[in-house]
């Protein structure tokens, strides 16, 4: 809410649950799903940019998963980095090109879906590589996914930094997260039971045939690079805004190391599991900043505090201890249901997934914690001066 209102840097909101040091910490994972989600949709990028070459029968450095599609996504990172670095104009400006494109992408594959008579009957479909126990398959997926709505945590105040009101704020974050995003998510479920691969950029020849398939790689790569640009931007104005005295060039340069996750698929190849350990952490995290803001300190958020570092949400030594026992808890359940890097699994992870009670789990331990434990003055404090909530302005 106060993201959104006041165009606060979502890890200056995130002081008031965490502590000062603690929202720095959660800045520090941030970075690191920011690189990944970045290599993630450049890897991506440089594979429609090969596909291209194999359809012009480029020499076979160009054409080769594990040279062709790293060039071509270095190259393109440095491209999204170049309109990156010049602001918020030539973001807007280029977005005017991507969003269209991403949309176009979408409605192309999912016309090509329901209707091409090529495509066999998605009820016969079977996913490629089943567990043994059918549950475990979708249960599995399933928290997949929870991890990505999870990883969206940290993302959902970026947008009020590009919005000239608060209604336009509030918009961007619910139609592309809450619709948008989800619905590309299915699209994409149903193009890889279709065509058999996890690869975007495979799709395209395989089901619009080789003409609509050149256009849709040309939309695709256009909306992977606006996705990466949007996705530098957030961590680039968030680091400027942590740490002042460091120039804008810097704080770009920290989306560099992204080149080392695009010179192999292998991180790419990988990015389910790191997708998992990020379900638990900000499941853990979302039930701590929820707890927090809405049934802790009730929506009453000193604006001025969040900016003094020596403030009152300082709590120990800058780490809100609360959140601490609450991480501790989640660590506790959600390892105990499921293992992300060996895939397996308690029983009773069938039916709960192991993202969802995390939050849960965090959310209340946190509250009890922060009520009935440590009980920190601002935890209890009924009007601090000035506050941010949704009855208050500022």
């Amino acid at each position: 809410m106060f993201f959104a209102r006041y165009g606060i840097d979502t890890f200056v909101g995130f002081r008031s649950a965490l502590g000062y040091v603690g929202s720095t910490i959660f800045f520090g994972i941030f970075l690191i799903l920011t690189l990944g989600y970045m290599s993630v949709a450049m890897f991506i990028t440089g594979q429609a940019v090969m596909e291209i070459a194999i359809w012009l029968e480029l020499p076979a450095f160009f054409t080769s998963v594990t040279t062709g599609a790293p060039f071509f996504a270095i190259a393109l990172f440095f491209v999204a980095f170049m309109v990156t670095i010049k602001g918020p104009m030539a973001i807007r400006k280029f977005n005017l090109v991507a969003v269209p494109a991403f949309l176009l992408f979408l409605l192309g594959l999912l016309v090509i879906i329901l209707f091409a008579p090529n495509v066999p009957a998605l009820s016969s479909l079977l996913p490629a590589e089943p567990f043994d126990i059918k549950s475990q398959s979708f249960m599995t997926a399933l928290e997949i996914n929870i991890g990505t709505g999870f990883s969206w945590l940290p993302y959902l105040g970026q947008y009020a930094r590009l919005a000239k009101r608060e209604s336009s704020a509030y918009k961007a974050s619910f139609y592309s997260y809450g619709i948008i995003v989800c619905l590309a998510a299915i699209i994409g479920a149903l193009a890889t039971l279709i065509v058999g691969t996890l690869d975007p950029a495979s799709w395209m020849m395989a089901l619009a045939g080789t003409w609509g398939g050149l256009i849709g790689l040309l939309m695709l790569i256009v909306a992977n690079i606006g996705a990466v640009i949007f996705l530098m931007y957030s961590q680039a104005i968030s680091f400027k805004t942590m740490f002042p005295k460091r120039s804008w060039l810097f704080s770009m340069g920290t989306t560099l190391p992204t080149i080392l996750l695009l010179l192999s698929p292998a991180f790419y190849n990988a990015f389910n599991s790191f997708m998992a350990v990020i379900s638990f952490i900000m499941a853990s995290l979302g039930g701590i900043i929820i707890a927090d803001y809405f049934f802790v300190k009730k929506q009453k958020i000193s604006l001025r505090q969040l900016y003094d570092t020596d403030g009152a949400y300082k709590y120990w030594k800058g780490i809100n201890p609360s959140a601490i026992l609450a991480i501790l808890a989640s660590i506790f359940v959600y390892w105990g249901l499921y293992n992300p890097l060996t895939s397996e699994s308690s029983t009773l992870f069938l039916y709960t997934s192991a993202g969802i009670p995390t939050y849960f789990v965090a959310l209340i331990v946190y509250y009890v914690s922060a009520k009935f434990i440590f009980r920190y003055e601002v935890d209890h404090a009924t009007t601090p001066a000035p506050v941010i909530s949704q009855d208050n302005a500022f």
